[in-house]
């Protein structure tokens, strides 16, 4: 199954494109390989800011209890006291 192409003219500044046929030559990816590339990850960067905005703001609407907190750590105080720490 083939996907769907389309095409898509953008103006691009002379620097970015020079440095994108730089990038081009190193990588041997044709232009519009690169610029698909480079649009996914921004897409993917995006897609993973939107998620982390979405945790945190669950999370501060619905913080740890402060027995949760206490809970926590005193179980991470246990399981590092039993961990053999190299005295220098």
């Amino acid at each position: 199954m083939t996907a769907s192409v389309e095409k898509v003219a953008v103006s691009v500044d002379r620097e970015v494109l020079l440095r994108l046929e730089r990038m081009r030559r190193t990588t041997g990816e044709t232009r519009s390989a690169l610029v698909v590339r480079a649009l996914r990850r921004l897409l993917a960067d995006e897609e993973q800011r939107a998620r982390v905005a979405e945790y945190v703001a669950a999370y501060r609407s619905t913080p740890e209890a402060v027995a949760e907190v206490e809970l926590a750590r005193s179980l991470a105080v246990r399981s590092l006291a039993s961990i053999p720490w190299d005295e220098e």
